[in-house]
């Protein structure tokens, strides 16, 4: 998977296309990721790779576009919260 992602960075890249390489750097169970695990996430919001479960998506999106339009790097922290859906901490 990690090649994959590799080089869909390089081909896009290579084209000029802006993208946000995402990758876990600390996990706590009941997490399903694991360290390293990587995602690609293109200007269009579309999401190649593996973060864990379906429920960190659309925050680590939300999260890259906005990378993406001020040019910062982030680090985010998904815990679950009290009514079962991922929150940004």
């Amino acid at each position: 998977m990690r090649a994959q992602i590799l080089r869909l960075a390089s081909d896009l890249a290579r084209r000029g296309d802006s993208f946000v390489l995402a990758t876990v750097v600390r996990r706590e169970p009941p997490s399903s990721a694991q360290l390293g695990d990587t995602a690609l996430i293109t200007s269009g919001g579309a999401f190649h790779g593996w973060l864990g479960g379906s429920c960190t998506q659309p925050t680590v999106v939300r999260e890259a576009l906005v990378a993406l339009a001020d040019g910062a790097p982030r680090l985010i922290s998904l815990a679950p919260s009290p009514g079962g859906a991922g929150a940004v901490v």
